[in-house]
C-alpha cells in the first residue's frame, strides 16, 4: 500500500535549475500572520489586513519602483502580526529579503469569506 504525505505549509515543487529543495527541511526565516480587519474610515466601511486598508496610488507601483519615485508606496506599514489597534489607509507593500523563506498564515475572524 502506498501512502502519500502532504505538507500544507510548503509550496508545491517546481523546476529548479540549481537542484531540488527538500521542502520538509526548509528553515522558515519569517512568519507573517495576516488577519483581516474591518473598520470605518471617514464614515466608510473598509476591509484591510492587520489594520491597514490598501489605497491605490496615482502612480502605478511598478513604475514607482522602476523609476525610484519616492512617496508612492509605504514599506513596513503592515506588521507581521495583527495588533487590532484600529484601521488606517496606506499604499502598503510588504517587503521581504531575497531568497528568504516565508510562512504566511491568513486568518479570517469574520463570519463571511474574504477574497
Amino acid at each position: 500500500m502506498l501512502y502519500h504525505r502532504t505538507n500544507l505549509t510548503a509550496s508545491r515543487p517546481r523546476p529548479n535549475p540549481q537542484g531540488s529543495y527538500h521542502y520538509g527541511r526548509i528553515r522558515v526565516t519569517r512568519t507573517i500572520r495576516q488577519a483581516n480587519s474591518t473598520g470605518f474610515i471617514n464614515g466608510k466601511g473598509r476591509y484591510g489586513i492587520n489594520g491597514v486598508s490598501f489605497v491605490s496610488p496615482d502612480t502605478p507601483l511598478k513604475l514607482a519602483k522602476y523609476f525610484n519615485i519616492g512617496g508612492v508606496l509605504c514599506l513596513g506599514s503592515i506588521q507581521d502580526n495583527p495588533t487590532f489597534d484600529g484601521m488606517g489607509l496606506e499604499t502598503s507593500v510588504m517587503a521581504a529579503d531575497f531568497r528568504s523563506f516565508l510562512e504566511i498564515a491568513f486568518e479570517n475572524n469574520d463570519d463571511t469569506v474574504q477574497s
